[in-house]
């Protein structure tokens, strides 16, 4: 457990900084399921105002990460083991969905734009493999591996922006198990172990690609439905 999930924050720190530390600390265990919360405690143990930390309940409470129990109380959610696998697939039916309607919708534009996305993270993961080869697997490459975990981000926002359907991308905004900034922390923590399984991720990318391309749905929404149920497993430690 991380002892500075809650430590003072910056005073420059705003609402989605305070955000990203509340997530954080749910996730570390600093703040337990079922444990009532106030914003003006929470704001007392970041070093900050209250107006930044009601910001930031506002939208955990959005993603079912905090429950209103009343007027002013809050709690931190206490979703059983039944409950967040059912989170999961609900963002993986989602996604698989997404993407047949992005292989059936996607503009030659916006399919190019992809392939443009791709590139960029292929280029970059080919220097992280060259600074493993060439220095050991000590070697620091997080901005690297940061770079490439934004791009793939990127890639998946751009594919459920081509199906150009608003309330199906507000409906998978809304199921999502963990938000980008916690997958990227998760995937900087748990890459040095699992590295096989990310590059074989990284990979599938390309495949979903290729059916886009090709608009083959059938081939797309598979594809997708694999990519994202063993992305989200693997966060939540399945």
């Amino acid at each position: 457990m991380s002892s500075d999930a809650l430590s003072p924050m910056e005073t420059t720190s705003l609402a989605d900084q305070a955000y990203r530390r509340l997530r954080a600390a749910v996730r570390e265990g600093a703040l337990q399921p079922g444990e009532k919360i106030t914003e003006r405690d929470l704001a007392a143990r970041l070093g900050v105002s209250p107006t930044p930390v009601r910001e930031a309940l506002r939208q955990l409470v959005h993603e079912k990460v905090v429950e209103r129990v009343g007027t002013r109380a809050l709690r931190i959610a206490d979703h059983s083991a039944s409950a967040r696998s059912e989170i999961v697939e609900a963002e993986v039916r989602l996604s698989a969905l997404m993407a047949r309607l992005a292989a059936r919708n996607a503009t030659d534009a916006q399919l190019a734009e992809l392939g443009g996305v791709l590139e960029q993270a292929d280029s970059l993961a080919g220097q992280i493999e060259r600074d493993l080869a060439e220095n050991g697997a000590h070697t620091d490459t997080t901005d690297k591996l940061v770079a490439v975990h934004r791009l793939m981000r990127r890639f998946h926002h751009h594919v459920e922006a081509a199906v150009g359907n608003p309330v199906l991308a507000g409906l998978l905004q809304q199921a999502r198990a963990f938000s980008d900034e916690e997958r990227l922390d998760l995937t900087i923590k748990l890459a040095p172990e699992r590295a096989e399984a990310f590059r074989r991720r990284f990979r599938e990318h390309r495949s979903l690609l290729d059916a886009l391309v090709d608009r083959d749905e059938e081939r797309a929404e598979l594809l997708a439905a694999r990519h994202h149920r063993e992305a989200l497993n693997q966060l939540s430690g399945s």
